[in-house]
């Protein structure tokens, strides 16, 4: 999510996320040796699939790229029971190569919600997937048909001279999409977009902005694309349902995160500390229902696993796993502050 002014100085601290959509600010310098070039996957696991694989193909216009029976893929790197199995389906906006969906079902391990009845100003794990969007009423009819709500109407607001509306919703299941469409200038770049875009970004309401940051920046290399710290023009009108009277006299601070691959997702991250809520970091990480992670993919992944402990991250082994449709590949993951989970992947071939 982004705020009105997060992401591009508008009025209420509380969007999520239309500069790290899609580059309409341009990557500011060379960060720190990169080790992955931005997330390809968002791992989202759900107790049906299926719910989402219409709502995705009909509503969004995306497509199924693979589907497999149940599996023990994941079982080691998850540190799932032995007898767990996962089912999994790969969702993508026709036509791209990153900013996929993983859905994912798990069978024979303990769950709960990552942020079950959540406020969108609380911290601890993924906040929001951001995508762009076409048609911002034919999605908010099609969503709330099948259940979606929002603590806000859609929000139209113009910066840096660029006008969007941002609406964010969250799915009866408790995951929450940021849609925002480009009302002016035409979009540019953006050619598979027929519904909804693929994933762009994924936003983080961070309890330590300065950890955040240093773990993208100069852990993973990342480089800075957007800052944001005004609170724009008053009125409080937001798209995080804040009290407007909160949202004119609040502190933010938003920065975004791209890496060298153009294409490849982008990070957010959201601080507000004055507006205190609770921290879902703890229950962050598969195979808790939720937006569990993102995937990276990587050249090395004995080599990121090495520069990650270095820098003192929280890391899992290397494992050997089969991960459709990349196939034989080398995994592990690691755990970035707010209780983020990540995973790299090197694939073979």
């Amino acid at each position: 999510m982004t705020s009105r002014r997060t992401l591009l100085a508008t009025a209420a601290a509380a969007v999520i996320a239309p500069r790290a959509l899609a580059a309409d600010h341009p990557a500011a310098g060379a960060g720190a040796p990169t080790i992955a070039t931005g997330w390809r996957e968002a791992l989202i696991i759900v107790a049906d699939a299926r719910p989402w694989v219409e709502t995705l193909t009909t509503v969004g216009a995306w497509e199924t790229a693979w589907q497999g029976p149940p599996d023990q893929s994941l079982n080691i790197l998850w540190g799932l029971p032995a007898g767990a199995q996962t089912r999994q389906t790969l969702m993508r906006n026709v036509g791209t190569t990153t900013g996929f969906i993983r859905l994912i079902e798990v069978q024979g391990a303990l769950q709960i919600r990552i942020r079950v009845d959540d406020q969108a100003w609380e911290t601890g794990g993924i906040n929001a997937l951001d995508l762009r969007v076409t048609d911002m009423e034919a999605t908010r009819a099609a969503l709330h048909a099948r259940g979606w709500r929002a603590p806000a109407e859609p929000l139209r607001y113009e910066v840096y001279g660029v006008e969007v509306i941002q609406w964010a919703p969250t799915s009866p299941d408790g995951v929450r999409l940021s849609f925002i469409q480009r009302i002016r200038p035409p979009l540019v770049g953006w050619g598979e977009l027929k519904r909804w875009s693929r994933v762009a970004n994924a936003a983080i309401t961070t309890e330590d902005i300065s950890a955040s940051d240093a773990f993208f920046r100069t852990t993973l290399g990342f480089t800075q694309i957007s800052k944001a710290a005004s609170l724009g023009p008053s009125g409080g009108a937001n798209v995080m349902g804040l009290p407007w009277p909160v949202v004119d006299h609040l502190a933010v601070d938003i920065r975004g995160f791209g890496g060298v691959s153009p294409g490849g997702g982008a990070i957010e991250l959201i601080s507000m500390p004055a507006v205190q809520g609770r921290d879902h970091a703890e229950s962050a990480h598969p195979p808790n229902l939720g937006v569990a992670g993102l995937r990276f993919i990587v050249p090395d992944a004995a080599g990121a696993r090495a520069r990650l402990l270095a820098d003192g991250a929280r890391v899992t082994p290397v494992v050997a796993t089969d991960i459709p449709p990349y196939g034989f590949s080398q995994a592990f993951a690691a755990t970035a502050p707010d209780g983020v989970w990540l995973e790299f992947v090197e694939v073979s071939g």
